[in-house]
């Protein structure tokens, strides 16, 4: 477990960023050299505010001194659950484009509606995991890189999201969502690895041949990293914490309890979905039958993961079982689900060929369609039947 995979020493990231941005303007210069109509790139842009926001995090300074580089900087460390949640997006995002072109939807329209539906996710998964976590605080809302996201949240989140532009670009919503659910099961999935690599979403104590137990402060170095961090990993942190801190510094041994890999049982979920989705692409008979297969399936299997969880802020409550806000959510889902099912078996059974929305293309490559009929016609418009 390695909350932190490396650090990067912050005054080499900050020259690299300098160097990287002369490098991107001199391309720019010398390609509007050949052709003035090359836009300028943003990339150079993009890389000074790097640069400045090291320098002010770093040095406290909003211009560079001489005085900036006298005292030694913190370096920057890249944690394991930002890089896990940045491989899901984007290679969730290389999914969505392909299968949106395989379903008629015009990738530029898709790329746009995929960007907005994973901001929108990440901020619909902190803003969950603040109401649901005790002495969570607004600061803590943007820190994404170092766990927190509840995945109902980002799901809501990116369904709203998803709502919003499909109606803006007049593409069905029907029709999208069975484009984005796989991207989103496999998303899960990856990003599951980075929590537990970090510690977080842990399970209940188990005793278990494969239950594993997650390191505290002080314990094994890789490559001069701490493996639990400097305070130690979540799981630790709940089941001994602040008094045992002196303890581990002296032993440089400390771990939790053995407890349930709750998310490597979430990844094997996602990884199982992903292909349930794949399979029932294949022999679907309507549209919205995939994305069901994603409500349906992590809502029922969602709350059973749920019932060997251990870390307690998630609004959790016992009633014979842990009905935390994920297994209300899950539960809420399955209803909906099986309601929108019923609705769309119906539908397809009165109208098979207009339930078959990705056999109708959308966006600007329908637009560039319908162009060229009207072309083609001499000029008469002509109905898509």
């Amino acid at each position: 477990m390695r909350p932190i995979l490396v650090s990067i020493p912050a005054k080499l990231l900050f020259v690299a960023a300098l160097v990287l941005a002369v490098a991107a303007l001199l391309r720019d210069v010398i390609r509007r050299r050949r052709d003035k109509t090359v836009p300028w790139s943003s990339t150079p842009l993009y890389l000074l505010v790097g640069a400045e926001l090291l320098l002010y995090f770093k040095a406290d300074m909003l211009f560079p001194r001489a005085a900036a580089f006298s005292h030694p900087w913190t370096d920057v460390p890249i944690y394991a659950y930002g890089v896990m949640l940045g491989t899901s997006l984007v290679i969730g995002w290389f999914i969505a484009m392909n299968l949106a072109g395989k379903d008629g939807i015009d990738q530029q329209e898709a790329g746009s509606i995929y960007m907005w539906t994973a901001v929108w996710s990440i901020i619909g998964s902190r803003l969950l995991w603040f109401f649901t976590t005790p002495g969570a605080s607004i600061a803590d809302i943007p820190m994404i890189n170092q766990g927190g996201l509840v995945a109902y949240g980002g799901m809501i989140g990116g369904f709203l999201a998803s709502v919003y532009c499909c109606r803006k670009r007049g593409i069905p919503l029907l029709q999208w969502a069975d484009v984005a659910a796989p991207s989103v099961v496999l998303g899960t999935a990856i990003t599951r690895i980075g929590c537990f690599l970090f510690g977080c979403d842990y399970g209940a104590p188990s005793t278990l041949p494969w239950a594993v137990r997650f390191p505290g402060p002080n314990t094994h170095r890789f490559f001069g990293i701490v493996a639990g961090g400097p305070t130690g990993s979540p799981a630790w942190q709940h089941h001994y914490g602040q008094p045992y801190l002196a303890e581990c510094a002296r032993t440089a041994s400390c771990w939790s309890d053995a407890v349930h890999p709750t998310q490597i049982y979430e990844s094997l979920v996602g990884l199982f979905l992903f292909g349930s989705l794949m399979l029932i692409r294949k022999y679907r008979k309507f549209s919205g039958q995939v994305f069901l297969g994603w409500v349906l399936g992590y809502g029922v299997l969602r709350p059973l993961i749920e019932q060997v969880r251990g870390d307690e802020d998630r609004g959790v409550s016992h009633v014979g079982f842990q009905l935390s806000t994920s297994t209300v959510i899950g539960f809420v889902s399955v209803v909906l689900g099986v309601v929108l099912l019923v609705f769309l078996i119906r539908k397809y059974r009165r109208d098979p060929e207009g339930s078959r929305l990705w056999l109708q293309p959308v966006g600007a490559r329908a637009s560039a369609g319908g162009e060229a009929k009207v072309e083609h016609s001499g000029g008469k418009r002509r109905k898509r039947g």
